[in-house]
């Protein structure tokens, strides 16, 4: 990060990874709340599991609100570990209807 008249200034790789870092927790997010909705709408729904999704989603939205451009360590983690976890999903769910 650079400075320009005091106001810093990233370059295009760091707002990039950042950028994709913030839409890892957003896509996350979305997908621990069609989880908890699919467990609210069983018939039996399992409270533990419930309170371990909302909470993850907490977590995931404080740690969003937290991020910051210049985080590169914490950027890079999210994007790795965030990452990996939305393709599993993903992939999982293509199995599921192919």
């Amino acid at each position: 990060m650079a400075f320009m008249n005091g106001i810093p200034q990233w370059t295009q790789e760091e707002a990039i990874a950042y950028e994709c870092a913030c839409e890892c927790m957003t896509d996350l997010m979305g997908i621990r709340l069609a989880e908890i909705r699919e467990e609210e709408a069983k018939l039996y729904p399992d409270a533990e599991r419930l309170a371990s999704l909302e909470a993850e989603f907490s977590r995931l939205n404080q740690e969003r609100k937290r991020l910051h451009v210049d985080s590169h360590a914490e950027v890079a983690r999210i994007n790795d570990e965030y990452g990996a976890v939305i393709r599993a999903w993903r992939a999982e769910r293509q199995a599921v209807f192919a």
